[in-house]
This record gives structure tokens, sequence and C-alpha cells, in this order.
């Protein structure tokens, strides 16, 4: 969920409300403009970077977040331009036992090879058709009608290797201190989430403007 605003961030945000539509909806977001502590954390100890050639971005979530799933639709049309200079991935984030069964799920399909298809349909199952998709059960069930082989589904879902990843998920959401979904961090340094920003829809201008700052440090 989506952490409470400090006064000093109610000020901004109160501030940008105040703008004209018209200018709000016209505005972007540069390296420049981001305030740290405002806009973003800065994480101490950084962490390491897989993508080392490429500006890295990870998003933490969690597919019962309500806010990650507002952020979906923005992160599509995002990843439809993505620079290429820019390497993305999702990272599930666990911070209680509740959310073992959906991450165990991120896995499971990523494992068959099916999560760029049923990545977004997960999120619609939980939060649009109400099915209770963190029973894992049900879910499986879900799986199945979305034409998941069961046999092969139901044994990644109990597996050793699938709680593996369950408890390195575990490990990343506290290493990158993560106490908010969804969070985004960037170059293992930068994070921000929808709390910080002031919303979803600005969560995505933040995001861009820490790659622009990653840009401007690399150089």
């Amino acid at each position: 969920m989506s952490m409470p605003l400090d006064y000093g961030r109610r000020r901004v945000i109160l501030a940008l409300a105040a703008l004209p539509i018209g200018a709000a909806a016209a505005s972007r977001v540069g390296s420049d403009d981001l305030m740290e502590e405002v806009d973003y954390r800065v994480l101490d100890p950084a962490q390491p970077v897989t993508a080392k050639a490429r500006v890295e971005v990870i998003e933490f979530f969690y597919y019962g977040c309500r806010w990650c799933n507002e952020f979906q639709p923005y992160l599509d049309e995002w990843l439809l331009r993505k620079p290429a200079d820019v390497a993305f991935r999702y990272q599930p984030a666990i911070r209680n036992t509740r959310w073992i069964v959906l991450t165990k799920a991120f896995y499971a399909l990523q494992a068959l090879g099916q999560l760029p298809r049923l990545h977004v349909p997960l999120y619609r199952a939980y939060h649009r058709e109400g099915i209770n998709v963190e029973d894992q059960a049900v879910l499986t069930g879900w799986a199945l009608k979305h034409g998941i082989d069961f046999k092969a589904f139901d044994a990644l879902m109990r597996s050793d290797e699938i709680m593996s990843k369950v408890a390195a998920s575990r490990e990343l959401t506290y290493a990158y201190q993560v106490d908010s979904t969804p969070s985004v961090v960037v170059n293992g340094r930068y994070l921000t989430n929808s709390g910080i920003a002031g919303g979803v829809p600005r969560l995505m201008e933040v995001m861009e403007g820490l790659i622009a700052l990653a840009r401007k440090e690399a150089r």
C-alpha cells in the first residue's frame, strides 16, 4: 500500500494541485526538477546493478496492491517506448505471509514462459473480477482456465525452487528498503513510490526523471 505523506511532501503536492489543469498536464519532470527526500530517497547502501551497461529500473509490486494495479497501464505504455539504454524488470515484493501465494504465481508463470501473457490478467482477476487468487486452489483453477497445464503449474507452486525464489524476494524487499508498493528503484540507488511521488500518475514522471539523473551521473 502507499505510504503516508509527511508535511513537506503535502506542501509540494498541494502546490502542484493549485496549478491550472492545463499547466499540470503539460508539466514534465526532469532530473533537475527532482528533490531528494521529497520525490525520492537515496538507498544507503546502494544495491548491485545487474545491467551495468544500461540504466536499471526495477518495479517492486504485489498483484493484490490497488496502486500497483493502477500503475500497470502507465507502465505498459512506457514499456512500448522504453529507451534502448534502459533495462527493466519486475520484482515481486513480499512483506507478509499473505503475499506468498501470488509471489509464487509470478515465478511459476515466469518458469512456464506465460508471464508476458498473464501478468495483466492476474491483476484483472484480483481487482476487477473479484477472484480470490490469494487462495492457492482458486489460483490454480484460474490458471487452468487460462490454458496453463495443471500438473506443471501445481508442481511449480509446491516446489523448493519456487519457494527459494520467494525467500530471495523477501530478502530483496528489505535490502532495497521497500516499505510500500508500487516502488521503483533506479540503478540500485534511487527509490520512489506512489506515496513519495504524490500519486500513481506522477510516479511515472518521477521515474523518468530518475532515469535522466542516472544518465547524467554516468556521464
